[in-house]
């Protein structure tokens, strides 16, 4: 697999306030909750969700960078622990786990998953151990029942219905052509498919929204021209 320049998007204690031995609150504006399985609800940030870089430094607009989320359960945290003993890993503070952070590379286009970094965590927001799956996941290959393949499919979908926003976020030195084309396929792509909820197509700031309507207007007026030149030419 080609290796990416990735950065880890620190999560801050703030997304997350708790009390020690509590149940974690989490932030709805900055984690978006997907759904809830027997052992744990699976969330990610749609504030720090972004393109990354090829091994040529450039960005790949496939290629999403996400932060995700998963509160464990009781069931789960018990699994976790005994686990983690019978490996012989240690357990110091694994009473007070609560659940992980989790950073994935997805490809949106051949819909591969990159499983980067996975990392425990206790009620007071500290990290109790970190494990490096280095695991390739090929969403064709899973159960369309499974949570992993609808958690994974969600993000996704998110996405390809907030291109231009997650463009900007990550180069702010995009071009207005490029932008111009993102848009107009997000806007196919939400035509196509409808939201799951309707917080899933977000809005531009205003100033964004400026930029990428006189991209379009540009990129309509050199439509108009070239073609105003051809028609002179066959003249």
């Amino acid at each position: 697999m080609r290796k990416y320049v990735i950065c880890l998007l620190t999560m801050l204690c703030t997304v997350w306030t708790t009390m020690a031995g509590a149940a974690p609150q989490v932030d709805e504006t900055i984690f978006k909750w997907v759904q809830s399985s027997s052992r744990c609800d699976y969330f990610f940030n749609v504030q720090q969700i972004s393109y990354g870089k090829n091994d040529e430094d450039q960005f790949d607009y496939d290629m999403v960078i996400v932060p995700v989320l998963k509160v464990y359960d009781d069931l789960m945290i018990h699994d976790v622990f005994t686990k983690r003993r019978w490996n012989g890993n240690s357990v110091e503070g694994f009473d007070n786990l609560v659940g992980a952070a989790e950073y994935y590379v997805i490809n949106t286009k051949d819909k591969t998953v990159y499983f980067q970094e996975q990392d425990y965590l206790d009620s007071t927001w500290s990290t109790l151990a970190v494990n490096k799956p280095d695991q390739s996941i090929e969403i064709a290959n899973l159960s369309e029942k499974s949570f992993d393949y609808k958690f994974y499919s969600r993000i996704i979908d998110y996405a390809l219905r907030n291109r231009v926003k997650l463009a900007l976020r990550s180069n702010g030195t995009i071009s207005d052509e490029l932008l111009a084309q993102m848009q107009l396929e997000q806007d196919e792509y939400r035509l196509q498919n409808k939201e799951y909820d309707s917080r899933d197509n977000e809005e531009l700031s205003e100033a964004d929204a400026a930029r990428v309507k006189a991209a379009l207007e540009a990129q309509e007026k050199a439509k108009k021209d070239k073609k105003r030149a051809k028609e002179d030419d066959d003249d």
